[in-house]
């Protein structure tokens, strides 16, 4: 794409028009797939937010995340000091301010649960999906791409830098299967989270490399997302679309060849 175009408006029906030729194209020996941001891509809004407002509106920061909280607190520039809650707010307000780094925000916003089981963390993230509404903002303009897939066994791979397990259950109101969920996924030690992801934030660069790692050998078919931290991924596929796409995506939008967008 030449500096400075701006991206084409597309249908999703002119998405799978696309889908179909990029994959008439490819080798007979190549497995396709397709890679979904999550928040923003396949609904309105952050889940990662959501789920991180309702753990301080509750007061539920257990004390195993404040050693860990401190750290970042450091490194965000803020208070230190008062309680888990009182640490994890400073460091939100850091976030909306843009003093707090994404990538290790994002991936706070997932082991900040330390402490916790997965059976209670996902239990707290159910009440939330039901309590802010996820099902009515699901983006159900993308079911023409999705139904696609589905016929033409192209696997759906959802590439986000949300908890992994409210990710899931929020994909799964789209009929999107947990295990072909990448996100920020937290260490667990004898059953309970600790305040330590397991493997590399699942954000930026690293997405491309956390979808290779989860189906080695694939070809990224088509891409989707919203904001300029999926433009690696978005580059590295053949039909790179933004969905609804922020002013930072559209900023970068020279560096996707191809971008079109969609649901604008």
């Amino acid at each position: 794409m030449q500096q400075g175009r701006t991206p084409i408006h597309e249908t999703p029906e002119g998405v799978v028009r696309r889908l179909v030729a990029a994959r008439a194209a490819l080798p007979r020996e190549e497995d396709p797939v397709l890679a979904f941001d999550a928040d923003g891509t396949l609904w309105s809004g952050d889940v990662g937010n959501d789920l991180f407002e309702a753990l301080i509106e509750e007061a539920v920061v257990r004390e195993e995340a404040r050693e860990a909280l401190i750290v970042e607190a450091h490194a965000a520039g803020v208070k230190a000091d008062g309680s888990t809650i009182d640490i994890a707010q400073g460091l939100y307000r850091a976030l909306a301010d843009g003093t707090y780094e994404e990538a290790r925000a994002f991936a706070m916003m997932a082991w900040v649960f330390a402490g916790f089981s997965l059976a209670e963390a996902e239990g707290f993230a159910r009440r939330v999906v039901a309590s802010r509404g996820l099902e009515a903002r699901l983006h159900r303009f993308l079911l023409p791409i999705l139904a696609w897939a589905e016929a033409e066994k192209v696997p759906v791979w959802v590439v986000s830098a949300s908890p992994r397990w409210i990710v899931e259950i929020g994909v799964a109101l789209l009929g999107i299967p947990a295990n072909r969920v990448v996100a920020m996924t937290p260490r667990m030690q004898d059953g309970r989270i600790t305040a330590e992801l397991a493997g590399r934030p699942v954000y930026g660069d690293n997405k491309p490399i956390a979808l290779r790692e989860a189906c080695p050998g694939a070809t990224l078919l088509g891409a989707f997302g919203d904001s300029s931290y999926d433009v690696p991924m978005l580059a590295a596929s053949r039909v790179p679309v933004g969905v609804r796409p922020k002013a930072g995506l559209l900023a970068r939008a020279a560096e996707v060849p191809e971008l079109v967008v969609v649901g604008t």
